[in-house]
């Protein structure tokens, strides 16, 4: 370590490149971005969901105080992250014929899966905070509740199936 001690700019210079981010910025930059490999990612997307899935369980459990709700918000933010770096995170038309199938399968079959459970979950919600006699507080919180965690699978979902209907990729190409 050196005598001289560094200044605020400097130590958070010397973060950035410890972090590797300034030489991932630039290859996003360059003419080449397009051309960065999207890497299947088959265990991440389930850490937004079962984030979204707590957050609904306990909604649903017990009156909660609304700070509880601002986990949705970083909650979103991961899901968003990973969908971008995921397998589906380049725009769809660079897609060829078998990443435009898988694309289609994948956002059908969130979407199969997100009607199927809101068919079941909204009534049983609806029927709960009914027979419960809930405050309107909680019964917003827990519609609330519900509506992050549709929109944190929806976005973590397809990223899920993608990830695991591609082949698997070699260890000496990695």
């Amino acid at each position: 370590m050196s005598a001289k001690r560094k200044t605020l700019m400097q130590g958070m210079d010397a973060l950035v490149w410890w972090s590797g981010t300034s030489d991932k910025v630039r290859h996003d930059m360059s003419a080449d971005a397009d051309e960065r490999q999207r890497l299947p990612m088959r265990w991440l997307p389930l850490l937004p969901m079962a984030f979204a899935a707590a957050l609904l369980y306990t909604a649903v459990s017990f009156p909660v105080s609304r700070m509880v709700y601002g986990i949705a918000v970083p909650m979103m933010a991961v899901a968003s992250a990973i969908a971008i770096n995921g397998p589906l995170g380049k725009p769809s038309i660079d897609d060829d014929e078998r990443e435009a199938a898988l694309r289609k399968n994948a956002f059908f079959f969130c979407t199969a899966c997100l009607a199927f459970l809101n068919i079941i979950a909204g009534p049983i919600l609806l029927l709960t905070s009914a027979l419960h006699g809930w405050t309107v507080e909680r019964s917003a919180g827990a519609a609330f509740a519900l509506f992050m965690a549709n929109m944190t699978c929806f976005v973590s979902l397809p990223t899920l199936y993608a990830s695991w209907k591609l082949p698997r990729q070699p260890e000496s190409e990695s």
